[in-house]
């Protein structure tokens, strides 16, 4: 009878505890997504309040980008934003953004396949997804999965972007934390910031980006426009379409510092291939100077007519 009523006890203190860090959860986000700047979270071993601070933070810049790559951007960082991460649960970047279709409202962009920039659904995510990468690094928490691109990428250093696909390719990390992770996430055109927000840090983290070889470009790959792809390369003449570019081999540094002591981690090793450039040569045929002529003198007429329209209408 006395081993029933402490099972009992237990049972019941358990429930309690279970349904309180849940309602803490649950306010915690509320009061954050508010506004409220003192929110506090309950952690699991004592329940004694722990205040959410921002651990850390880090953005990348995008306003050179199609406005199709820009909207990419924006529907993803939407979909991170307010993203609450329990003590030690498991986050998944495609689980919280979802598929990248047309169906979902994703526009076509540039992505890398096979070692070349070409177009598919969804292309500027994976610089929503490396961004949030930088930010959990200096937060200090555990990556489980990450990817590199197969080219270097103009946004963040070698050795700290986070390559996304749908199909086979996340990024992974686990609050290794006492309390709950919020991630913000902000896009507005120009700059995409992403928050990490959690308990209070007593480190520091510095990222380290080093590039340990360079490779060559690739020898030029020379075509005949037997296609007609371009009208305006005539014969006889030739035109560079794209430079190749270098690749490299890259490795990834995270310093932490406590007080005095700095301890240097490697965390990864990279190698981005190099491109191939690709020149033209034109097969079109040239207009002859009669036709030269009749295109020049269509041109001026045109012209002369748009004087007196305009003319007309002054008057």
């Amino acid at each position: 009878m006395k081993n029933a009523e402490k099972i009992y006890k237990i049972l019941k203190t358990s429930l309690i505890l279970g349904i309180t860090v849940v309602l803490v959860l649950i306010a915690t986000l509320i009061a954050f997504v508010g506004g409220v700047k003192n929110a506090f979270a309950m952690p699991f071993y004592d329940l004694q309040p722990s205040e959410i601070v921002l651990r850390a933070s880090f953005y990348t810049t995008y306003s050179a980008s199609t406005k199709e790559r820009k909207h990419n951007i924006a529907l993803a960082s939407k979909s991170l934003n307010n993203t609450l991460v329990e003590s030690f649960g498991e986050f998944s970047f495609n689980k919280c953004v979802g598929e990248r279709t047309e169906k979902r409202g994703y526009q076509k962009a540039k992505i890398i396949v096979g070692g070349e920039f070409v177009d598919g659904v969804g292309g500027g995510v994976c610089q929503v997804s490396t961004t949030l990468y930088n930010a959990l690094i200096l937060a200090g928490l555990d990556i489980l999965e990450c990817h590199p691109h197969s080219l270097p990428v103009s946004y963040v250093e070698p050795s700290f972007d986070a390559m996304v696909n749908s199909g086979y390719a996340d990024l992974k990390f686990i609050n290794n934390t006492y309390n709950p992770i919020i991630i913000k996430a902000f896009a507005n055109g120009d700059k995409l910031l992403i928050e990490i927000w959690g308990q209070k840090m007593k480190e520091k983290y510095i990222r380290k980006s080093v590039v340990t070889k360079t490779l060559p470009a690739l020898e030029e790959q020379v075509i005949f426009d037997t296609d007609g792809n371009y009208p305006d390369i005539f014969q006889g003449e030739y035109r560079w379409i794209r430079y190749g570019k270098e690749g490299l081999m890259s490795e990834g540094y995270v310093l932490k510092v406590l007080g005095k002591k700095t301890e240097k981690k490697k965390i990864r090793s990279d190698r981005y291939s190099p491109t191939r450039g690709l020149i033209v040569y034109g097969t079109a045929e040239k207009p002859n100077d009669k036709q030269k002529e009749n295109e020049n003198a269509i041109k001026n007429l045109l012209g002369i007519r748009e004087s007196l329209l305009l003319r007309n209408k002054s008057c």
